[in-house]
């Protein structure tokens, strides 16, 4: 199957587009074809240098890629719920279940994000050779972490689903019910945390992009103001004076030194700044953060949601079959794998490209 494999070299140096042997699934795993798979902003801080501890736990060369659609092409062993030809999406963090030992202390309770095995199992898809990812023709996944489409879904509507999660597993730590909400970056997930937050009843949503083209795409999906660094506004003064305290809670969804200090300064005395962004060592002035008495949560991809007794990614699914989110407004444009510096360059310069989300496509 043709792979591109990630060496750990600066892009586009380290990547090599290659024919490898197809993987072929053990006992309770399952080989998917691949179908849609995006690029995600961890994609480019693991290659870009910005996030040197997550790339190093990396096992080179690796296929990267876990923002994956697929349909099943083979199954192991005692997998008995899914069949050959199902359309699914995965989740792509590895654990217990991929080790093939009783679950530990967070796999027991749902939380199996917080895996105490995790460095031992790596990632179940998009983040080694073994299992391969998105960024192939071929990928394995674990029974424990594929979920049918509904046929109501489109494919690309289908292959954001995994970032979808994120932002409902951060909404629901946060919980925005009637709450004044300010969401800094208005990137894909920026955008669906825009949206799960008007599905779970926030009273007004202010969304700080970098863009202009962000700006306009936060409008149309509702954002009660918006305020845009490429407009020449000040988000941070402007949403002191419009709110007169700050917000109840800020999704910070950029991952940087700057935002986060922006998140600090626009939330209120003793509210809640949700962390979603990713991102390594950082200098920040927490004198603010203590005299408001704020309360930083820290976010990891999904989980079992105790809150509605489902998954992340169950909860996601269902969004987008009632038609509450809009996936599709996101996918800004699809590459084909040989396309792959073209893919990458319209991901990273997304200015120039007004892209939100690429995705290689394979048909």
């Amino acid at each position: 199957m043709k792979a591109l494999l990630w060496d750990g070299g600066a892009f586009p140096e380290g990547f090599h587009l290659e024919d490898v042997e197809k993987p072929v699934p053990k006992r309770n795993w399952v080989c998917i074809e691949t179908k849609l798979c995006g690029i995600c902003g961890s994609d480019i801080g693991v290659i870009s240098g910005r996030m040197p501890l997550l790339a190093d736990f990396l096992v080179k060369p690796t296929i990267l890629g876990h923002e994956a659609l697929g349909v099943i092409s083979e199954v192991g062993e005692d997998v008995v719920d899914f069949e050959v030809g199902d359309r699914v999406v995965c989740e792509g963090l590895g654990g217990c279940a991929e080790l093939g030992v009783a679950p530990c202390k967070m796999c027991q309770i749902g939380r199996y994000n917080l895996c105490l095995n995790i460095a031992k199992a790596g990632s179940g898809v998009g983040a080694s050779q073994a299992n391969g990812g998105g960024f192939a023709e071929y990928f394995l996944a674990h029974k424990s972490k594929i979920y049918k489409v509904p046929s109501s879904i489109t494919d690309e509507e289908a292959v954001l689903t995994e970032p979808l999660s994120v932002a409902v597993h951060s909404c629901l730590i946060g919980n925005p019910s009637g709450k004044r909400v300010a969401i800094i970056g208005a990137g894909a997930i920026g955008l669906q945390l825009l949206q799960v937050c008007k599905v779970m009843g926030a009273r007004e949503i202010f969304v700080i992009s970098k863009y202009d083209f962000q700006a306009r795409l936060a409008e149309r999906l509702g954002a009660d103001r918006v305020y845009c660094l490429e407009r020449n506004q000040i988000p941070v003064l402007e949403i002191a004076l419009e709110t007169g305290e700050g917000v109840d809670q800020c999704y910070e969804a950029v991952g940087s030194e700057q935002t986060l200090q922006d998140a600090i300064a626009v939330t209120r005395q003793g509210g809640d700044i949700i962390f979603v962004g990713v991102m390594g060592q950082a200098r920040i002035d927490f004198v603010m953060f203590s005299a408001k008495e704020l309360k930083l949560h820290g976010t990891w991809y999904y989980a079992n949601e105790p809150q509605v007794a489902r998954t992340s990614t169950e909860v996601a699914l269902d969004l987008l079959r009632r038609g509450k989110v809009n996936n599709r407004l996101l996918l800004t444009k699809t590459y084909r794998l040989e396309e792959w510096r073209e893919a990458f360059e319209a991901q990273i310069n997304k200015k120039k490209y007004e892209s939100t989300k690429i995705a290689f496509r394979y048909d």
